[in-house]
C-alpha cells in the first residue's frame, strides 16, 4: 500500500505483532507492550513502539461542580511510549530480514537494558 501526498512523510506500516511483558525491578513493577510494524511495500523495513503502562491521577474537565471547578479526580492507567534505554536500533525505522528477526532485535534491547540495570544475565 502506498499513499502519495505531501502531508504523508513515511511509508505505510502495518501492525504485525504485539507482545506484553511484566517487569519487576526492586520495588517497581510495570507492564511493557512491544508493537512491531512492517512496511507494507518494503517487507524488510520495520518500525517498533514500546509502551509502558503508567498510572496517572487525572482531573477531569467535566462534569463541573457548582463553582465551575472539576467535580472528579480519577486514577487511570495510560500507555506511555517509552523505548528501552540504550537501544542499538532506531525504532522509527530499521531493516531486518523478517518479522522474527525484527522482534528479536527489540528483545535484544530489552535484554541489554535488564542486564545493565540488574547486572544479571538474561537467559
Amino acid at each position: 500500500m502506498k499513499l502519495l501526498h505531501s502531508a504523508i512523510k513515511s511509508p505505510v506500516f502495518e501492525l504485525i505483532k504485539t507482545i506484553e511483558i511484566d517487569i519487576e525491578l526492586g520495588e517497581d513493577s510495570w507492564t511493557s507492550r512491544i508493537e512491531l510494524f512492517q512496511d507494507t511495500e518494503k517487507r524488510d523495513y520495520f518500525r517498533c513502539r514500546v509502551w509502558e503502562l503508567e498510572l496517572f491521577r487525572l482531573t477531569l474537565s467535566f462534569p463541573r461542580n457548582e463553582n465551575g471547578e472539576p467535580a472528579h479526580i480519577t486514577d487511570d492507567s495510560i500507555w506511555v511510549e517509552r523505548p528501552f534505554p540504550r537501544s542499538k536500533i532506531d525504532y522509527e525505522g530499521f531493516i531486518a530480514s523478517n518479522p522474527d528477526h525484527a522482534l528479536q532485535s527489540v528483545i535484544e534491547d530489552l535484554k541489554n537494558f535488564l542486564e545493565h540495570v540488574t547486572g544479571e544475565k538474561v537467559i
